[in-house]
């Protein structure tokens, strides 16, 4: 995969930690290094010119995996020169999709750090001095007897994901979003530089200040990018939000494709409901065939590319990256995170009616019962340590602000964008929604505006949509209000009510026809069942 990697390591190491990056032969690699540190990049070279950036200069250098949103940053040494200098007060004022890393050959002081929502990994073991890599694969060539963390396989079994700092090897850690990792004098520190403030805003003109706000992250994320921009397209909101606004700054690079797949459920319409999204907008589209013979053949390198950090379920649609036609996109991007920011994911029963922080955490993540994870785990394993940890770690007070807390710092990077990593083997990537003001107001969304459950349901069924969604796809124009709205089947146009209840209508109708609804069977579920 691309990404960034290096330590106190020699040029031997280093290039063993290379070749577990290498899956496609048109990878560059930017390396720089003294007697006993390196430094070095995989990126996607022309493919991507926008998407990685380097310097090095006498006894510094730094590389950038990912694209930075602003001006002031494109000069590179410039920016480099200020992370190794005064670190916190640069990156808090930068937006964008990153993973940084900087070094100081004369003191052998590496600095690093991630993005406000951790979307690009960074990996790190402080084994032996200090190496680090966008792989934990990497990172096992530097590892004498690496153990298997069972914490880490808990959380897997129980989110299809990892939480925390987590990975599958106890040596290996992740580095938090918004974080900064200092190597010096054989000693390591780690701090975060920005978080926002979790105080309800009023409800008065939030959704309209979110319309604004939504508009000017999408217009700068447009100003990274470059060359042909391929966009993952549903019947969903998220995506045709984000692809209206891409089509609306689509002078900033030379062409916009929406591509889809019949999933999420399969049979529910979206490449359909996509096709004519597509066509509103006037942007090219291809619909790309998901098969289990494929599936099959591509689930091993799919596994190797994400560090078995995915479950194979998630991995599934995200096959479709596979599929794509030979000159497809330089850039892909999809909706991800977007709806999490809007209410869509912590529900307000989650905020006001859970036991405590720790069950508002398993209730909004797993997929899977605590007892049930316990009787797959050979030893004994308490999965909500994953949880209870991460809140130890706030330093937060009021309860709300914790839940807000932990799921800012691990919904996204741990989960959301944990699935990218497959797309970024493939292509560019961006990730839109990593800008400082869209997660502050995010993060001060009034309880009122988050997905509602219905009465007498025990918080089972949800309302399918929240109002800031629907808001923001009618301001975006380009008639995507005109389009149904696949959880729903009513136009964006219609009222909030009437969407609930057209969620509740085509939920229950779908399981009483036995078709794959949301909150039904999954796709992997019925290729497991069938193949």
């Amino acid at each position: 995969m691309t990404g960034l990697l290096g330590g106190t390591i020699a040029d031997e190491p280093f290039q063993a930690m290379t070749k577990e990056l290498q899956f496609e032969p048109w990878y560059e690699t930017a390396r720089f290094g003294r007697e006993a540190s390196a430094l070095g990049l995989i990126h996607h070279g022309e493919r991507d010119p926008l998407g990685s950036a380097t310097w090095e200069g006498d006894e510094q250098a730094g590389v950038v995996h990912g694209a930075l949103v602003g001006r002031e940053h494109t000069d590179t040494e410039a920016f480099i020169k200020r992370v190794l200098d005064a670190p916190h007060e640069t990156l808090q004022n930068v937006d964008g999709s990153f993973a940084v890393a900087c070094v100081d050959f004369a003191d052998e002081r590496f600095v690093l750090a991630t993005d406000k929502l951790g979307t690009r990994p960074c990996y790190y073991s402080l084994d032996n001095g200090v190496a680090f890599s966008s792989s934990v694969a990497a990172l096992l060539t530097r590892i004498d007897d690496p153990q298997l963390d069972e914490q880490g396989i808990s959380d897997l079994l129980m989110m299809s994901g990892l939480w925390g700092e987590r990975t599958l090897v106890e040596s290996v850690r992740a580095l938090a979003p918004a974080s900064i990792l200092e190597y010096e004098d054989s000693k390591a520190s780690i701090e975060r530089y920005w978080k926002p403030d979790y105080e309800s805003a009023p409800t008065d003109g939030y959704i309209d200040d979110l319309i604004d706000i939504f508009g000017d992250a999408m217009a700068d994320a447009a100003t990274t990018m470059d060359g042909d921009v391929g966009i993952w397209l549903s019947g969903g909101l998220d995506s045709r939000t984000l692809a209206a606004e891409l089509a609306a700054h689509d002078d900033a690079f030379d062409s916009l494709t929406a591509y889809t797949y019949d999933a999420n459920p399969r049979g529910g319409g979206n490449p359909e409901l996509a096709g004519e999204i597509a066509d509103r907008l006037d942007v090219g589209f291809s619909e790309v065939e998901l098969s289990p013979d494929r599936f099959v053949s591509i689930l091993d390198d799919a596994i190797r590319r994400t560090d078995g950090m995915v479950s194979w379920g998630t991995l599934l649609p995200l096959s479709a990256t596979y599929n794509l036609p030979d000159a497809n996109a330089n850039i892909m991007l999809e909706g991800a995170g977007q709806g999490g920011l809007m209410g869509h994911h912590l529900r307000r029963r989650h905020i006001e009616q859970c036991d405590s922080v720790v069950d508002s955490l398993y209730r909004t993540e797993a997929g899977v019962s605590r007892e049930r994870v316990r009787s797959l785990m050979a030893n004994d394993v308490e999965p909500l340590d994953s949880f209870r940890e991460t809140v130890a770690r706030s330093d937060e007070s009021q309860r709300k602000h914790v839940i807000l807390d932990t799921h800012f710092k691990n919904h996204y990077g741990r989960g959301e964008y944990a699935s990218t990593r497959l797309a970024q083997t493939k292509t560019g990537v961006r990730a839109p929604i990593v800008h400082g003001e869209l997660i502050q107001h995010a993060a001060r969304l009034p309880t009122r505006y988050r997905m509602g459950t219905i009465p007498f349901t025990g918080g089972y069924v949800p309302h399918g949509v929240t109002k800031p969604k629907l808001a923001l796809t009618r301001a975006v124009g380009d008639g995507m209000a005109e389009v149904p709205y696949e959880r729903t089947g009513v136009t964006p146009k219609w009222p909030y009510p009437i969407h609930v209840a057209g969620f509740i209508a085509t939920t229950s109708l779908g399981r009483l026809r036995s078709a794959t609804a949301y909150g039904g069977q999954r796709l992997p579920d019925l290729w497991y069942r069938t193949h």
